[in-house]
């Protein structure tokens, strides 16, 4: 079976089941962000439950810990790795370009952080970009450990802070940081974040003075850059063995991932979520149970979906559905960067403000709705350009020289 290839970065390169498989990541990354972009986060369970449909809340909560949280990250974070491999092909001019790429993304990922929204991935995503090429030599079987052991070194760290009595805490450094932060401030930094939605643009601008401490607290808190470089590895070992190229002739393979990944990740996929509501600081037990249920469970889980994602699309009915979503995933890092400016019109108050006022039934079907309007701008957008705006941008600077836009 031939796969068309897509017309992203680099053209040639990107498989057109990829790019489908990169838009169905962003459905999920635009349904987890949007529950912290409307702040919905952040209130207390008193304002939670006065809400408009506040009843639908312990459903959707538990909908959104077993098969939302953490699942699509990984995808996308597996998808980077499987990029990385392809300039990896190109020898030592892709290595290079590969480089000016993470230094551009860097930039903008930081942009973004500062100076938008501090739930922004891409900062974490070039920082650890820019290790990868260390492991470009490291074998099949050395790249499955080292991602194994990345992926599984939460429950180790956790269970350090337990053994130790706190006495080993990496985030300890950056909390006292953030409580300096505060008391100079004269409030937390989650005060700001309630304040958003009914104030302007001194609010926003204060929120975001504070956001990128509180976003580098929470990287570490939740040890998101061991796991995320673990998946970049995974996702360099997929790109060598070429699962996703020929998936007919890897069939047997994927169904086994699909099938594995399902009994293991489900039920620690429940423990997780009983953890969740468990969980306190300083590390307790059930932080330890929470760490160690979130890695038997996000990364089995996000194979499983991946897998059968691909799986689906050898039938001719389903590759024509799933096909709808790839030029929403030829334009990644436009649409991720605009589910972000969309929220902010919609949720803070230098737009409608309806942050604080939206349950999470509410702030789940806008995020849907985002996700369609997407999809279909962006099938609008690619029959007349190249590339998505954001992506031609990148291009541009990485190759240093200003891309050709229209078809």
């Amino acid at each position: 079976m031939i796969i068309p290839k897509a017309m992203s970065a680099p053209a040639a390169e990107r498989a057109q089941l990829l790019d489908a498989l990169r838009g169905f990541a962003l459905f999920g990354v635009v349904w987890s962000n949007y529950a912290v972009l409307s702040v919905w986060m952040f209130m207390s369970p008193e304002v939670k439950a006065a809400l408009p449909g506040a009843f639908l809340d312990g459903p959707l909560e538990a909908f959104h810990t077993i098969l939302i949280d953490g699942k699509f990250y990984s995808i996308f974070s597996m998808l980077f790795g499987i990029g990385f491999g392809f300039f990896l092909a190109k020898g030592d001019d892709g290595l290079w370009r590969f480089y000016r790429r993470m230094f551009i993304l860097l930039i903008i990922g930081w942009l973004h952080l500062r100076y938008l929204w501090a739930g922004d991935i891409l900062f974490l995503y070039a920082v650890l970009g820019l290790l990868l090429p260390l492991f470009r030599r490291s074998g099949d079987r050395a790249l499955l450990i080292t991602a194994a052991a990345l992926i599984l070194s939460p429950i180790v760290i956790d269970a350090a802070v337990i053994l130790t009595n706190a006495r080993f805490d990496p985030i300890a450094p950056l909390l006292q940081a953030m409580e300096a932060q505060d008391a100079l401030y004269g409030n937390s930094v989650f005060d700001a974040f309630l304040a958003l939605p009914e104030g302007g643009w001194s609010e926003f601008i204060h929120a975001n003075e504070r956001g990128w401490l509180f976003r580098f607290v929470h990287l570490v808190e939740s040890n998101r850059p061991p796991k995320v470089l673990g998946l970049f590895l995974l996702g360099l070992w997929v790109s060598r063995r070429k699962l996703f190229a020929d998936v007919e002739q890897h069939a047997n393979r994927l169904k086994r991932v699909c099938v594995v990944g399902l009994l293991i990740g489900l039920p620690s996929s429940v423990l997780m979520w009983w953890a969740e509501s468990q969980v306190g600081h300083p590390p307790e037990p059930s932080s330890l149970i929470r760490a160690a249920s979130y890695a038997f469970s996000v990364v089995p889980l996000a194979m499983a979906f991946a897998s059968g994602f691909a799986l689906l699309w050898r039938s001719d009915p389903w590759r024509s559905r799933l096909r709808l979503m790839a030029p929403m995933g030829r334009m990644a890092l436009t649409n991720y960067l605009m589910q972000t400016i969309i929220a902010l019109w919609l949720f803070y108050g230098i737009g409608l403000g309806w942050g604080t006022h939206v349950s999470a039934v509410v702030f789940e079907s806008i995020a849907l709705g985002v996700f369609i309007l997407q999809v279909l701008w962006s099938h609008w957008w690619l029959a007349r350009f190249q590339y998505g705006p954001f992506e031609w941008a990148w291009r541009s600077l990485t190759y240093g020289k200003v891309m050709p836009m229209r078809k």
